[in-house]
């Protein structure tokens, strides 16, 4: 038995040293010009569905098992002559899509660059499509921000075509393979405005160069927009601030106080903190996202309401309006400052047992599922009634902080409130601790599947297969099945606000705390 488990595992070490050495030239030609067989292609469609049926926690909540079946033997039924692995894509996404569940996804392989000079070539070469932040409204593209060559491209501007294609027919292609939880889809239109360049890409390929119609104001202009190096615009930027600074008079800055809220993402803080009055009766703290790799969640947390306390803050804004998840324990971290009891944050984190990612892998993936003796335990229990399930904190009692907040709050929410994000939304809202305002969560109030989410290659067309392996739920259900989080206050910024960064939602708080009629009607 030893000997042959010795030889087994001495095949699997070869095998991945020489997986290691395979050209990369082959891997870059496989994902972006090379035509899988029908025959390969509806094997990664069986594997998909094998992987997902062994391993996803609610692959049957809001589709019937025979009407995933169905849904997954028309497509192999469909896949009748070679296709490319974008191609491939733009047919297995929709299937996966139909499960309903917002953390399982196909994900598009990225190119790989062999050397440095690649990687940094690659790196400073911004596209067209990378020029610009978008809004989108009514089926309408609309420029944001303008970070082009082109200044003429003012905020407002409307987009009519991209190489002679309007956003409508864009947006219903882009967006067929969006994974929604539930029955709610009022995110498409965020998701589109997040990723718009990426998404562009797999559907439409990656120019240089693009022709686009604008509209500005009631002219209607065609131009192109062409790529450009950001390190040698930031160079000349630069030599250009430089000289300005030496005709300007110095300004005396206020230093920033906020500790432990990482680096800047798109030269914005994921993390910030602030009194938006003199008297320090309205504390504001933004949470972008859950997960700050550079951020020190608790840290961050013992500021700001130490802060609040010392200051005697009677009104406390959450903002987690575009905070698509992260950790748990970040999550329930700051649950814990907005309660005064102890708490149960998590229902029991249900999986399908001893899934393991590496069984479906290659190399090193193989050889640890094979070293490890075919499982990965994880923390992994059983209950009474045989259903297995991993370890969870908040899953047991946890205490509320000694300094917790006993103030007003109010939490603004949007339709991209994902995940964690909508598990705290959800979690105060049971206890009535918070008035929300904005639109409903992205993210399910009930449900959701997480905790660890591997990544599965499958294997010819060399996409990858997203799912979470645990559900992830509050104690507390709202009656409405497949929804999101629920706004006491109905709110949302119009696009003339965006333009003119207005924030109607928050602005609708500080009145409600003011009691002054300032909003803009």
């Amino acid at each position: 038995m030893f000997k042959k488990r010795f030889f087994g595992n001495f095949l699997l070490i070869s095998t991945f040293f020489l997986g290691a050495c395979s050209s990369v030239k082959d891997f870059n030609y496989t994902i972006t010009e090379k035509k899988h067989s029908a025959e390969a292609l509806k094997k990664d469609v069986n594997l998909s569905y094998q992987i997902l049926k062994e391993g996803h926690p609610g692959l049957y909540w809001y589709i019937s098992k025979k009407q995933l079946d169905d849904k997954f033997d028309s497509l192999k039924n469909a896949i009748n002559e070679p296709l490319t692995t974008a191609q491939f894509y733009q047919k297995l996404s929709p299937v996966i899509a139909a499960i309903r569940c917002g953390h399982t996804s196909l994900r598009y392989p990225s190119v790989v660059q062999k050397g440095k000079k690649e990687r940094e070539a690659v790196k400073n070469k911004v596209y067209p499509l990378q020029q610009f932040t978008y809004a989108v409204v009514d089926e309408k593209l609309i420029v944001i921000n303008n970070k082009s060559k082109d200044k003429t491209i003012k905020t407002g501007t409307e987009i009519l075509e991209i190489d002679g294609l309007a956003p409508k027919e864009i947006f219903n292609i882009i967006s067929t393979g969006f994974s929604y939880d539930g029955y709610n889809s009022l995110s498409r239109n965020k998701r589109i405005e997040r990723s718009f360049p990426q998404l562009y890409k797999i559907y439409f390929a990656e120019q240089d160069s693009i022709a686009v119609k604008l509209k500005r104001d009631s002219t209607i202009i065609s131009t192109y927009i062409s790529f450009y190096d950001k390190k040698k615009e930031a160079a000349l930027k630069k030599k250009t601030d430089t000289a300005k600074k030496i005709s300007q008079v110095p300004i005396n800055k206020v230093p920033n106080t906020i500790k432990h809220r990482g680096n800047k993402v798109n030269d914005e803080y994921q993390l910030d903190f602030k009194f938006l009055d003199k008297e320090k009766e309205v504390a504001y703290m933004k949470i972008k996202s859950f997960s700050v790799p550079s951020a020190n969640f608790p840290l961050f947390y013992k500021q700001c309401f130490d802060s609040i306390k010392i200051a005697k803050t009677q009104n406390l804004v959450i903002d987690i309006r575009n905070n698509p998840g992260g950790t748990l324990s970040a999550s329930l971290a700051l649950f814990a400052y907005l309660t005064d009891k102890e708490f149960v944050y998590l229902d029991k984190p249900i999986n399908n047992g001893r899934f393991n990612a590496n069984k479906y892998g290659t190399g090193l993936q193989k050889l640890t599922y094979y070293l490890t003796g075919f499982n990965d335990d994880n923390n992994l229990y059983e209950d009474d009634q045989g259903h297995f399930f991993s370890f969870m904190k908040g899953y047991s009692p946890q205490k509320a902080q000694k300094n917790n907040y006993k103030g007003k709050v109010y939490v603004l929410i949007n339709e991209f409130s994902f995940s964690a994000s909508s598990l705290l939304s959800a979690n105060l809202k049971a206890i009535n601790r918070a008035t929300f305002v904005g639109t409903e969560t992205g993210g399910g109030a009930n449900q959701c599947t997480a905790g660890r989410i591997p990544v599965v290659t499958l294997k010819n067309s060399k996409l990858g297969l997203r799912f979470g392996l645990n559900r992830m739920a509050p104690v507390y259900q709202q009656k409405e099945v497949g929804r999101g989080v629920f706004p006491d206050v109905a709110i949302q910024s119009t696009l003339q606000d965006r333009i003119s960064n207005y924030d109607r939602e928050l602005q609708w708080i500080l009145t409600d705390i003011k009691g002054k009629d300032n909003v803009r009607k």
